[in-house]
């Protein structure tokens, strides 16, 4: 309960922080977390290995791996102050967005819209991105955290944003309603929390990826979009939106969504190789 009572507390103080302070005081918290649980960090620093190469020298990997840690907890401050979040708010946030209009069109076409990203950088702006400017009911699938109190306080947070967080559970049915509904279904494509999905090439190694995204799109024709949000030094975002992927349906299944992950895991490949520091990922993919 611990846990669920820090989120609280968060959740109330976040909001009024000054966001130059709110962002320099969870990047320190991100540092402490860094230094006290340096020798628990395995999982993380054989995927970032994988990432640098093995060339890269401890100092380069500590480098990398601190401000990481620095990311993941300004994350933090962004998700606690996020509900009531407003179009002016948001643009306070972005230094850029590139290709929106890959969004825009792709919503166009009446058959919903499968949006997500990686693990990466600022991933909350993508799925506000959609659900401000497009006007659009965004449906996330998620892990059921605990205490179930702690899962319920989180639900209600996005649910004030037109975002709606659903258990592994339900989230299927929750997705292809959603896409039936003219909607979007918001996706992480790097982590296969069902543990079903194909392996394919990511940075030269078989890595089991989730497929949930190509099998919705070839089943129901949604086109899917790829986001990444780069965190400034100022903490702004650079937003860069990849042009819809096409997938061939070739009538044998298993290859066709096979090789349409791999699309994905390689476009995921290149911003990560260019950004490692804003790969957020903490449990093993190889």
């Amino acid at each position: 309960m611990l846990k669920y009572y820090l989120f609280r507390f968060a959740g109330l103080v976040c909001p009024w922080l000054p966001s130059r302070f709110g962002y320099w005081l969870f990047a320190r918290i991100g540092d402490l977390v860094f230094l006290l649980t340096a020798k628990r960090q395995t999982t993380y620093l054989y995927n970032l290995r994988r990432v640098l190469g093995d060339d890269a020298t401890p100092a380069q990997m500590n480098a990398v791996a601190r401000r990481a840690f620095q990311n993941l907890l300004k994350n933090y401050f962004d998700h606690f102050r996020a509900h009531g979040l407003t179009k002016a708010k948001l643009n306070a946030q972005l230094a850029g967005v590139h290709g929106f209009e890959h969004l825009d069109d792709a919503m166009k076409r009446g058959k919903g819209l499968i949006a997500g990203s990686a693990h990466f950088g600022a991933w909350d702006i993508i799925i506000h991105l959609a659900s401000l400017y497009l006007d659009a009911h965004v449906v996330v699938p998620n892990e059921r955290l605990k205490p179930e109190k702690l899962f319920q306080y989180i639900l209600k947070l996005r649910n004030s944003e037109n975002i709606e967080m659903v258990s592994l559970d339900v989230a299927p049915r929750a997705l292809i309603k959603a896409l039936r509904a003219g909607q979007i279904a918001g996706l992480a494509y790097d982590r296969d929390m069902t543990q079903t999905g194909p392996s394919v090439n990511f940075f030269g190694k078989p890595a089991q990826m989730p497929d949930g995204a190509v099998q919705l799109s070839l089943k129901y024709g949604s086109p899917v979009i790829i986001g990444f949000s780069v965190r400034q030094p100022d903490n702004r975002c650079q937003v860069f939106i990849e042009p819809p992927l096409e997938f061939a349906n070739n009538g044998n299944p298993p290859q066709d969504i096979r090789a349409g992950v791999q699309k994905i895991a390689a476009i995921m490949e290149k911003y990560i190789r260019q950004y490692p520091d804003q790969w957020l990922m903490f449990q093993r993919i190889w």
